[in-house]
């Protein structure tokens, strides 16, 4: 990953066919009871189910279209919601830059500065299944933090022995970040 730029952070989705197919039932579903509300309520009923015909396209946006990426040249994690602004942190000025886990079986790193809080999930073992990110990904944030905010070297050893653990093949639920869920 070429330093100087803007570097696209993926997101860590799951691999199991079966969520992805609940997660498409769920809103076909959601769909269905909103067409019906239209086609067949009157009075605040009606009204009801357009604001939900209007809002359920805009939730599924927000979910969707989510963006995190690194700038590289100026050491500044972003991250982008739809259209909404976007929070950045520079690692630098972090006033927080620890792990955290979600209570649901994710673990973040977790950037937090002046201009909000932004996260980056590295481990999962979740309804999804147990994945991790990418030892090319991990070995970038442990760079950019030791280029940025050299006084971190606990949080970059960790990034670092994860990357080791995900080259080397080994299991998401047995890393060394695992601890931390």
């Amino acid at each position: 990953m070429a330093e100087g730029g803007r570097v696209e952070v993926p997101r860590l989705l799951s691999r199991r066919p079966t969520m992805w197919l609940s997660a498409g039932a769920t809103v076909l579903g959601a769909v269905g009871v909103v067409g019906w509300g239209v086609a067949t309520q009157t009075g605040t009923n009606l009204v009801m189910a357009v604001l939900l015909a209007v809002l359920l396209p805009l939730a599924l946006v927000a979910v969707v279209w989510r963006r995190t990426w690194l700038d590289t040249s100026h050491g500044i994690v972003h991250h982008r919601v739809a259209l909404l602004p976007a929070r950045s942190v520079a690692w630098a000025e972090a006033t927080t830059l620890d792990l955290e886990r979600n209570r649901a079986g994710q673990l973040a790193l977790r950037a937090r500065g002046q201009r909000g809080t932004v996260r980056v999930t590295l481990l999962a073992d979740d309804v999804g299944g147990e994945r991790s990110a990418g030892p090319d990904l991990l070995r970038l944030l442990a760079d950019e933090i030791d280029r940025w905010a050299p006084e971190r070297q606990r949080l970059t050893a960790r990034l670092r022995g994860q990357a080791d653990h995900v080259e080397a093949g080994g299991a998401p639920r047995e890393s060394p970040l695992a601890r931390h869920l």
